[in-house]
């Protein structure tokens, strides 16, 4: 009977392992835009971040991208940018592209009379996409747009000129889709972060610290949001736990010397970043949220890619 009982804990010891490992697993792929200067050549990358392969999803024939997004539940991947011609980058525009067979659309995005936008995010339960607004012609006017999704036309949503210390310059923007809340970062002496709520129209939170990090996005299992972390003195990076309601933020990872953070993006428990190293070496790491940051992929990747975004299978 005591054998019995020492099979029997043994075989449940086995099969909880092989559950922590299949659980441990992230379960989808990365789709990354790239884009080359001097050749003018880019595309849309498939990326295993367990492995740091990459092949072509879909090429890009004369479109720059600045930044991408993924609905989970209308499965599209938005790519947001401009045509690489001098007479069309200006003009702003989006990709829709099939994340399976990488069949593309092609919109032009409607902004009110001397509007820029910067950014995209998708509310992925209602399918519309937001950015940030600058108009400075008569008077400073930076705005939350909402994009509709059918007519691309750009909506002045939230009005957050009066926010202290936003002003039109390089912004990063990161989405809680659960609660439809969306934070945009801005550069200004100390980093600067403006929460908006969607549904009420209104600021809900705004923060401000000399190191905030990069890359920042809110991790559905987890219920929490992260980013990485550039040094402040010398070069170097770390993943990091930010409460954009407060401000405080928790170290989680180990430190990576000598590199920084390209972009970055989370889901289901798992955070991936690009990280850099000088002119053309990359890696790919991927970090378990669930399981105190622990590094469960790092490898070296054959591409720079301006953003990325994880789409689960």
């Amino acid at each position: 009977m005591s054998n019995f009982f020492r099979f029997l804990i043994l075989y449940f010891y086995i099969v909880l392992n092989v559950i922590n490992c299949i659980q441990s697993v992230p379960n989808g792929y990365l789709l990354g835009a790239s884009y080359d200067p001097v050749f003018g050549s880019n595309a849309i990358f498939k990326i295993n971040p367990l492995n740091g392969k990459f092949t072509v999803f879909t090429p890009l024939t004369n479109y720059k991208a600045y930044d991408v997004t993924y609905d989970f539940i209308h499965k599209i991947f938005y790519v947001f940018g401009s045509e690489a011609t001098l007479e069309n980058e200006n003009s702003l525009s989006v990709l829709m592209i099939n994340p399976f067979n990488g069949t593309q659309t092609y919109r032009s995005i409607t902004t009110e009379p001397y509007g820029d936008i910067f950014g995209l995010r998708v509310d992925s339960s209602t399918g519309i996409l937001y950015s940030v607004q600058m108009n400075d012609i008569v008077e400073p006017l930076i705005s939350i747009v909402q994009i509709d999704p059918i007519t691309f036309v750009a909506k002045r949503w939230v009005n957050i000129t009066k926010a202290s210390g936003v002003q039109p310059d390089s912004m990063a923007i990161f989405f809680n889709s659960t609660a439809h809340q969306y934070f945009v970062t801005v550069p200004y002496s100390d980093d600067y972060v403006v929460g908006v709520d969607l549904i009420k129209r209104k600021i809900i939170s705004e923060i401000t610290n000399s190191n905030l990090p990069d890359y920042l996005c809110y991790d559905n299992k987890t219920n929490a949001f992260y980013g990485m972390q550039s040094f402040a003195k010398g070069r170097g990076c770390r993943l990091v736990r930010l409460n954009p309601y407060n401000g405080t933020m928790d170290i989680i990872s180990k430190d990576f010397e000598d590199y920084l953070p390209s972009t970055g993006d989370c889901h289901d428990g798992y955070y991936f970043t690009m990280i850099v190293k000088g002119l053309d070496k990359q890696n790919i790491v991927t970090f378990d949220l669930s399981n105190n940051a622990t590094v469960i992929a790092n490898k070296p990747a054959e591409s720079y890619l301006d953003a990325f975004a994880f789409v689960p299978h």
